[in-house]
């Protein structure tokens, strides 16, 4: 399995929101469920997929703007910027169980919960940093192309520019939720998908040891055990 290519500015952005695996994710079961809404509740409007990927790059650029250095010496504020930004829009029980594959199938649902925020936790401690170096106006949606047959499924196409100028794409796959409302899943960075990179390599570190030993890896190293299994992938 190819693994995702070393980090570089451009990529921080998009892993970090890729990979919002469940820090403030509800246990699985709750996620599924959801709460019933009051019967005279005001119904939540519906943001297309585009309109969410860029809300999501305008007010990342726009809280950043003016206060890197503070982000820079506060690592906590950044992660809480994350959350705070990211994570709504975002299905991290359904992620997490792509990226485990076949081993979801066995595992029970306290390990996926744990997984998740294992794995949430290392990611955001290894990609973090990298956000800081984002800049409003980065991001270009392209136009869409549609849902699926369904209406289930949709791409969220963009382009986003480094600093030589050079534009990279960055798409983001999006379902709809039960309650009509649409969750991306996946990105895929220049055409490598993060579920299926790291489904490779997630299920390359249970295979050698176990899905708790993966956990507890993950929760004691950070963002060390994320390099480590991609300089496996990389010579897997």
């Amino acid at each position: 399995m190819k693994a995702i290519r070393p980090a570089r500015k451009f990529t921080a952005l998009a892993i970090a929101v890729a990979l919002a695996l469940g820090t403030a994710a509800l246990p699985i079961g709750a996620q599924a469920q959801g709460a019933p809404a009051p019967a005279a509740a005001t119904p939540v409007a519906v943001q297309t997929p585009q309109q969410i990927v860029q809300q999501i790059a305008d007010k990342m650029g726009a809280a950043l703007k003016g206060h890197r250095a503070e982000y820079k010496k506060d690592k906590s504020k950044l992660v809480a910027l994350i959350n705070s930004v990211l994570l709504p829009h975002f299905d991290t029980s359904y992620a997490a169980i792509l990226v485990l594959g076949r081993y979801a199938r066995t595992a029970t649902p306290e390990q996926i919960n744990r997984f998740q925020k294992a794995f949430y936790d290392a990611l955001i401690d290894r990609y973090a940093d990298g956000l800081i170096d984002y800049r409003e106006g980065r991001v270009t949606i392209l136009p869409s192309r549609g849902t699926s047959d369904d209406g289930h499924r949709a791409l969220v196409r963009s382009e986003v520019t480094l600093d030589n100028g050079k534009k990279i794409a960055v798409n983001y796959v999006f379902r709809r939720a039960a309650d009509g409302q649409w969750k991306a899943f996946d990105v895929v960075i220049e055409g490598i998908s993060y579920i299926a990179s790291y489904r490779g390599q997630v299920g390359e570190e249970i295979r050698h040891s176990s899905l708790d030993a993966l956990i507890t890896r993950l929760q004691s190293e950070g963002g060390k055990a994320i390099d480590s299994m991609k300089k496996q992938g990389a010579q897997g």
